[in-house]
């Protein structure tokens, strides 16, 4: 079973245009394999807004059903799980070679697992490819390599971790209901992060990453999504309750 899958949404083929080519390894968020759970710090919210019901895959049930088996082949038997993996990796790499194109790799498309791909972008055959996640761990400074790049996502219930990361100019990814989205968020410049999904490839730091609600998410009522028509009021007496800065 191939694990990675290759350019497989808009923002990925986005990618592409920018010299970019995408591997994803999508696998069953939170508890939804049954036999564990790969987002420790997830929230109601992001569980119930997560990309599993996004796109392709909320119309197709045999996407998730194949995502599924995924989850259950990483825990049931690790080393042949990571053995594909490292195939797949080394066949992004060869197919973007021979596209002109630059490799590059999330390995946490529907989880938050920080080990596996802390441990994949060490891999000494995969020094030259990038790697990148959204994660709700905190402290992500402390997990970032030169090949490694994490953006921070905020939920309903990690305001302070947010606000921590953006302090260490990690940059924070913010769900909106709508576009255009607001210009500041938490006291930072909202950038448009649905122009594609290269999250790496910004130079500012401690910004947030705006992104549009997909999927179950466009129906979220407990905060994990910010409404445009009111965030801006909320993020003023939440920057002042925390002693947040601005830039």
């Amino acid at each position: 079973m191939q694990l990675l899958s290759v350019s497989s949404d808009a923002k990925t083929v986005k990618g592409e245009k920018k010299g970019y080519l995408t591997g994803i390894l999508y696998l069953a968020p939170a508890d939804t394999s049954g036999v564990a759970n790969v987002c420790a710090n997830s929230s109601p919210g992001c569980r119930a807004a997560c990309l599993f019901t996004a796109g392709r895959a909320g119309c197709f049930p045999t996407i998730n059903e194949a995502r599924i088996r995924k989850t259950q082949w990483f825990f049931d038997n690790p080393l042949s799980f990571q053995a594909q993996l490292h195939d797949d990796i080394q066949a992004l790499v060869r197919k973007a070679y021979r596209l002109g194109l630059k490799p590059c790799v999330r390995l946490n498309g529907t989880s938050d697992l920080p080990k596996l791909a802390h441990m994949m972008a060490q891999h000494p055959h995969f020094k030259h490819v990038r790697f990148y996640d959204y994660s709700a761990h905190p402290r992500p400074w402390l997990r970032t390599l030169s090949n490694y790049h994490l953006t921070f996502s905020l939920k309903e219930d990690n305001l302070e971790d947010a606000l921590e990361c953006l302090r260490h100019k990690i940059n924070v990814a913010v769900v909106f209901d709508k576009k255009p989205f607001p210009k500041m968020f938490l006291g930072r410049k909202v950038y448009d992060g649905d122009e594609n999904d290269l999250r790496f490839k910004t130079s500012r730091k401690g910004i947030i990453v705006g992104l549009i609600a997909k999927g179950q998410a466009k129906k979220d009522r407990t905060g994990f999504v910010q409404r445009n028509s009111t965030c801006e009021n909320n993020t003023l007496v939440q920057i002042t309750e925390s002693g947040a800065g601005t830039d």
